[in-house]
C-alpha cells in the first residue's frame, strides 16, 4: 500500500473503532465496511469522510478515486525497471507502507499464534500472483466478502481456542473476570497477536470489551475474536517514528516483524519479541548488530532453521518459476508424469538448494554448476542414472556424460518449462532471459498463434520452432529466447535425456544474443550455458532485484539505492545465497522509511 495517507488514517481509525463497546460482534474490519468502497484498502477517515490520497498512477488500491470496487490495479508482467539512485551514499529508503499478510504468512502465523498445527485455516484470501510471487503489497487488500469471512472465521476460532486452549493463550494462572486477570490475558495474547505490546489506549478498549461480559471465558472469546479481525493482526505496518528530515525510523517491533517474516514467513518467536521489547523499553531501535545476531540465530537454530529453509524455497520457487512444475499440463499418452514423480522432482531441487545454501554456504553459481544432486529410485529411473535406491533422496555425483550439471538440468525446471508433448525452447529460453538475466521481453502481438505446427516428414522440435518463428514479426523477440532454449534440447518435455528425436540427432548448440552493446555467447548444452550464467554479474544483480521485490513487496522511486546497497553488502561475501538474503536486512529500507509520494 503505497499511500501514507491510507496508513495514517488506518492506524488512527483502528484506535477509535476498537472502543466501540456497543458492537458485541466487534470487528474493526466489519466496522470499516461503511467506508469508501467497503474495502479495508480504501479506508476513510474517522469521521467517515474519504481520506485524501495521492495516486501513484495505473490505479492505486489505496485511492478511492482510481480503483472501482472489486477491481485490482494492473499488475506488472516483468520486473520493473530500476529507478535510478540519486543519493551518493545509497541511504534513500522507500515509502512507509501497510501490507496484508500473504496466505502463507497468515496461515503460518495462525498456527504459531495458537501453537497448534491443527487449527482451522480458512480459504479466505486469494492472493494474486505477480511476477511469480504472491507478495505484492499493492495486490493484497481485503474487500467486502472477505471481511465477512474473516469475521466468521475469527468468531469460530475464538470459541475453539478459549474452549480448548485457554492455558496457552496467556501466562495468567486465573480465569476470573477481575481487572488483574483479564488485564494479563489481554496483554499476553495482544502482544503475540499484534507482534507488539498494546498501547494503553488500545488496552483500555479491549479491557472494556472483556469487562462487558459476565464470564471470563465469554470475555476472552470476544477479545480473541476482535483481535483476530483487527488490521493490526492481518496487516504488517511499517510506519515508524519521525526522526526529522522526512525520515521515519521503524520501531523495534516493526523491525522484528520484518526480520521474522523475511526469514521464516511467520510471526516473531519469543526470543525476537523479547529483544524488541527491551529496545522499545529503552526508547531505542534494534541496532544493526542486534539484527545480525537475531538473523544468524534464526538461520542456525534447529527450532527455526526449517522455517527459514521453507521460506527460502518460497522465494526460489517464485523467482525460478519452479511452481510451473505443478501447473503445467502434460500429455499422458506420451508419458504418464505422476503426481508422485512431480513431488520427487521438486524435492530434488529443494534438497540441492538447501544443501548449497545452508550446509555449504554456497552461491547461486554453485547451484548452476553443482556436480551432484539428490535422487531416489524413481528419479534415478526417470533420469537414467544409477546410485540411488528406495524412496528416500540420496546424494549422488553426476559423472561426465551422464547428464548435465546443475539446477538447470533438474526435472523441476525442464518439466515446468515444457509443452504438453514437445520440449519448449521458447519457454526455457525466456526463463533464462527474464528471470536470471532480468532482461524484459515485449509481449507477443495480439492474435498470434503460439501452437507449433508439425513439418512434413521427420523433424525435431528445434526444426519446428525455427520454422514457426521464421516470420520477421516474430523473430525480433524470439531471437532472444529460442537460441538460449535450443541448448536444452537434449531434454524432452519431461526432463528425460535424449540423443535423437524422430530419428534425427539432437542439436544442442545455442547462443545468448546480447543487447546491442554486448557480446554474443555461443555454447553447446546446458553445462556450458550454466558456466556462462555462473560467471555473469547480471545474474547476481537479477537475484538481488527479485529478492528485494519479494522481501519488500513493491518497487518505488529511487529503489536503485536499495538494490545497489544490497549488492554491495552481498559482494563482500561473494554473493553467497545466505549473504544476499541477509544483505536485505542491512539496506536502509529495512529499518527506515520516507513519507512517500
Amino acid at each position: 500500500m503505497r499511500d501514507i495517507s491510507f496508513s495514517q488514517a488506518m492506524m488512527s481509525t483502528l484506535d477509535s473503532l476498537v472502543s466501540a463497546k456497543a458492537c458485541r460482534r466487534y470487528s474493526a474490519v466489519a466496522l470499516l465496511l461503511a467506508g469508501p468502497l467497503g474495502c479495508l484498502g480504501n479506508l476513510g477517515n474517522t469521521d467517515g469522510t474519504p481520506s485524501e490520497t495521492s495516486s501513484s498512477g495505473g490505479g492505486d488500491p489505496t485511492d478511492p478515486g482510481t480503483t472501482p470496487p472489486g477491481e485490482q490495479p494492473e499488475q506488472p508482467h516483468a520486473i520493473p525497471e530500476v529507478s535510478q539512485c540519486e543519493a551518493a551514499d545509497l541511504s534513500t529508503p522507500g515509502p512507509r507502507v501497510v501490507r496484508r499478510l500473504t496466505v502463507d504468512q497468515f496461515e503460518a502465523t495462525v498456527r504459531d499464534l495458537f501453537r497448534d498445527p491443527s487449527v482451522t485455516l480458512p480459504s479466505i484470501f486469494n492472493d494474486p500472483q505477480v511476477l511469480g510471487f504472491t507478495a505484492d503489497a499493492n495486490a493484497l487488500v481485503i474487500r467486502d466478502l472477505t471481511a465477512q469471512q474473516v469475521m466468521d472465521w475469527a468468531e469460530q476460532t475464538a470459541d475453539w481456542a478459549v474452549t480448548n486452549k485457554l492455558s496457552t493463550l496467556t501466562s495468567a494462572n486465573c480465569n476470573t473476570n477481575d481487572a488483574a486477570c483479564r488485564g494479563q490475558f489481554i496483554r499476553d495474547f495482544g502482544r503475540r497477536v499484534f507482534r507488539e505490546p498494546l498501547s494503553e489506549d488500545r488496552f483500555a478498549s479491549y479491557d472494556a470489551l472483556f469487562g462487558a461480559e459476565d464470564k471470563f471465558e465469554d470475555g476472552a472469546k470476544v477479545v480473541v475474536s476482535a483481535m483476530l479481525q483487527s488490521p493490526y493482526f492481518l496487516y504488517r505496518h511499517e510506519i515508524g517514528r519521525d526522526v526529522g528530515g522526512g525520515v521515519y525510523e521503524l520501531t523495534p517491533h516493526e523491525i522484528a516483524s520484518n526480520l521474522s517474516y523475511l526469514l521464516t514467513g511467520t510471526m516473531p518467536d519469543e526470543t525476537l519479541l523479547q529483544a524488541a521489547d527491551q529496545a522499545a523499553a529503552q526508547g531505542i531501535s534494534l541496532t544493526s548488530d542486534q539484527i545480525a545476531q537475531q538473523a544468524l540465530r534464526i538461520l542456525e537454530d534447529p527450532a527455526t532453521r526449517p522455517l527459514a529453509e521453507a521460506e527460502m524455497m518460497r522465494f526460489m520457487r517464485g523467482w525460478l518459476q519452479l511452481n510451473r512444475l505443478v501447473s503445467t499440463v502434460k500429455d499422458n499418452t506420451v508419458f504418464n508424469l505422476s503426481d508422485e514423480l512431480r513431488r520427487d522432482m521438486m524435492a530434488e531441487t529443494q534438497a540441492l538448494i538447501v544443501d548449497a545454501a545452508f550446509n555449504q554456504n554456497g552461491t547461486f553459481s554453485n547451484l548452476l554448476q553443482a556436480d551432484y544432486t539428490f535422487i531416489n529410485s524413481s528419479l534415478a529411473a526417470h533420469y537414467g542414472l544409477g546410485g540411488a535406491g528406495g524412496t528416500e533422496l540420496t546424494r549422488v555425483t553426476i559423472s561426465p556424460g551422464q547428464r548435465d550439471r546443475g539446477l538447470l538440468a533438474h526435472g523441476s525446471f525442464l518439466t515446468g518449462h515444457g509443452g504438453a508433448k514437445l520440449s519448449s525452447p521458447t519457454q526455457r529460453g525466456k526463463m533464462v532471459r527474464t528471470r536470471l538475466l532480468c532482461q524484459p521481453l515485449m509481449p507477443p502481438p495480439p492474435g498470434v498463434d503460439p501452437n507449433i505446427k508439425p513439418l512434413e516428414g521427420p523433424a525435431t522440435t528445434r526444426m519446428m520452432v525455427t520454422q514457426h518463428v521464421a516470420d520477421a514479426s516474430c523473430s525480433g523477440c524470439h531471437q532472444f529466447m529460442d537460441p538460449i532454449g535450443f541448448g536444452f534440447e537434449h531434454y524432452d518435455t519431461f526432463g528425460r535425456w535424449r540423443n535423437d528425436e524422430s530419428g534425427l540427432p539432437i542439436d544442442a548448440t545455442g547462443t545468448v544474443f546480447a543487447p546491442p552493446a554486448g557480446e554474443n555467447f555461443g555454447f553447446e548444452g546446458v553445462t556450458e550455458l550454466a558456466d556462462y550464467l555462473a560467471a555473469s554479474e547480471d545474474v547476481k544483480e537479477c537475484m538481488v532485484r527479485y529478492w528485494s521485490y519479494y522481501a519488500f513487496g513493491d518497487t518505488w522511486e529511487q529503489d536503485g539505492c536499495t538494490y545497489e546497497k544490497v549488492q554491495q553488502e552481498a559482494a563482500t561475501e561473494d554473493f553467497r545465497i545466505k549473504s544476499v538474503w541477509l544483505a536485505l536486512t542491512r539496506a536502509p529500507h529495512f529499518t527506515r522509511r520516507v513519507q512517500g509520494p
